[in-house]
């Protein structure tokens, strides 16, 4: 082979092995993408006692399971909202929770923390009052309280308070829960 065949073929090993680097950097990149800061000028609101309670009672008029968690209620599911409306959330993930319905009435918590209405205890990305949907004049509202790793509402950072649409899906650590 002469030198020009050869110094083709080193050019086009090179222009290879760039390719393959960036094909897996985007890989990567696309698995870590999501941010983990704290939200900016969001204070941790903690509920007061008597929400707490109602918001575990409304976990505890479904049945639960005997760690505590609501378990998935397939026979009897609250209905999808109308007109646009949210009426209950639908875990997606992870696997072990897929299926788990939640009426949407009151103010439902999220988190570690074995009085919220969905606890969470298996997942250490969230946080112990993770975060709250509640009722704000007949609106559904997903609020961050404030937590280390953050709230996503379809895939954005959750900074304040939101309105909820049909559709919405919320991510809090692994756990994805969309708003029907």
């Amino acid at each position: 082979m002469t030198d020009q065949v050869l110094n083709i073929l080193k050019f086009v090993l090179l222009g290879m092995l760039y390719v393959f680097f960036a094909r897996v950097l985007w890989a990567v990149w696309s698995e870590v993408r999501t941010p983990r800061g704290r939200p900016i000028g969001t204070a941790a609101r903690q509920p007061q006692p008597a929400q707490r309670q109602a918001a575990a009672q409304t976990a505890a008029a479904s049945a639960t399971t005997p760690t505590g968690r609501p378990a998935p209620d397939r026979g009897r599911r609250p209905p999808k909202g109308k007109r646009g409306k949210v009426a209950r959330l639908v875990v997606l993930e992870p696997r072990q929770r897929r299926g788990l319905t939640i009426a949407l009435s009151g103010e439902i918590t999220l988190g570690r923390d074995p009085n919220c209405g969905i606890p969470i205890e298996d997942d250490s990305y969230v946080s112990q009052l993770h975060l709250r949907f509640y009722d704000y004049e007949g609106q559904p509202m997903v609020e961050d309280l404030g937590s280390t790793n953050g709230t996503f509402l379809n895939g954005n950072k959750l900074r304040g308070a939101k309105l909820l649409h049909p559709g919405d899906r919320v991510q809090v650590g692994t756990n994805v829960i969309e708003a029907q």
